[in-house]
């Protein structure tokens, strides 16, 4: 046997746990007024999978601008304390260009030491289009999405941050252009910009919205007239007048309808003829089966309802009539027509047009 001498220096190097940011949701999103749908959740673990475990340490959040290549720290944040869990909102009143949040973990609070990152994008809805009756004035505040007119030309806010400028919008765009706090559309290209850009497209009174025509004037959850149409969709604005494109619902506060209205569903119909002045009920086979008019001579109106008892053939197999003061029943089944007419002077009982039993009332 012989003897193993070992020279050298010898390293036993162990695999580290990966220590990481884990975030949800991925991406953050914001309304049209730069409001956070929910907070950022921020978790540091260390390991994989079901080992994982939560580890503390000194986060910063930087608010930034991404821009191509150019990245602009708008804000940053520092929590004072090494934690493991942090929810984090951005501030709703700042940071209008915001659109990404990069999140950095550090071992020490002078943040020297740093042991991972994660970038977060922040995505924002695009605003609702609301016109601003009232003239621009300094003292007004803009939300994102509401214009008005000056000298032929719309002028939006269209700042995620509510806000105003101290001048004019055009003397604002004229001296900042590249600001974005107004965005100017001329007139008489109003529609196409608004079709083009916005959620809503708005012609005259009506806004139109994915497969909805409405009404810019409608009720709140009160009752109370309200203009607000952004909030379309939820209790506080009913619109006064409803068009569905993709499924034909037609809702109106007040409607008027003149001619005939015709309504069908699976071959039945009804059918509504102010000049006859009826309404016409038919089955899938396209027979009358009830009908409801109404008559006026010299200023005496007689309305009549007649239902119609039809054979599987389409042929006639009874009918019952109603009067003012009588009912009528007749029946043509057994090859004869037999009526019974009931009033309250008589019942009156027929056989092919001739009387074969009559009741009076005394």
């Amino acid at each position: 046997m012989y003897d193993m001498i070992l020279t050298g220096t010898f390293y036993l190097i162990a695999e580290t746990e990966r220590l990481w940011i884990g975030v949800n949701p991925e991406t953050v999103s914001l309304d049209a007024n730069n409001v956070q749908a929910a907070p950022l959740q921020v978790r540091f673990w260390a390991g994989e999978g079901s080992n994982k475990v939560a580890m503390s340490a000194y986060l910063t959040f930087r608010v930034e601008s991404v821009v191509g290549s150019s990245v602009t720290k708008l804000f940053e944040d520092k929590p004072v304390s090494k934690v493991s869990s942090y929810d984090y909102t951005i501030p709703s009143d700042q940071y209008a260009t915001a659109n990404r949040i990069s999140i950095y973990a550090y071992e020490d609070a002078a943040r020297t030491k740093e042991i991972d990152s994660k970038q977060v994008n922040i995505i924002a809805a695009n605003p609702t289009p609301f016109p601003r009756s009232d003239d621009w004035n300094v003292e007004n505040v803009y939300k994102n999405g509401e214009y008005l007119k000056q000298d032929n030309v719309l002028y939006m806010w269209t700042s995620r941050v509510s806000g105003n400028t101290e001048i004019s919008p055009k003397e604002w765009i004229e001296a900042h252009q590249e600001s974005g706090l107004w965005t100017p559309y001329p007139y008489d290209k109003l529609i196409a910009a608004e079709i083009a850009l916005l959620n809503f497209a708005l012609i005259g009174s009506a806004v139109f919205q994915d497969e909805y025509m409405i009404s810019q004037q409608g009720v709140d959850a009160s009752g109370n007239p309200t203009n607000d149409f952004r909030k379309f969709g939820t209790e506080d604005f009913t619109p006064n007048l409803l068009l569905n494109f993709l499924t034909g619902l037609f809702k109106g506060n007040k409607v008027e309808l003149t001619g005939q209205i015709s309504t069908a569903s699976e071959g039945k119909r009804i059918v509504i003829d102010p000049v006859t002045n009826s309404i016409s009920m038919y089955d899938f086979l396209g027979n009358l089966v009830g009908k409801i008019s109404f008559s006026t001579i010299e200023d005496y109106t007689t309305p009549v309802i007649e239902l119609y008892d039809m054979t599987p053939t389409g042929s006639l197999g009874g009918k019952t009539t109603i009067l003012p003061g009588s009912i009528t029943f007749s029946s043509l089944y057994l090859g004869d027509n037999y009526t019974v007419n009931i009033s309250p002077q008589r019942i009156l009982f027929r056989k092919n047009n001739v009387t074969t039993k009559e009741y009076g009332n005394s």
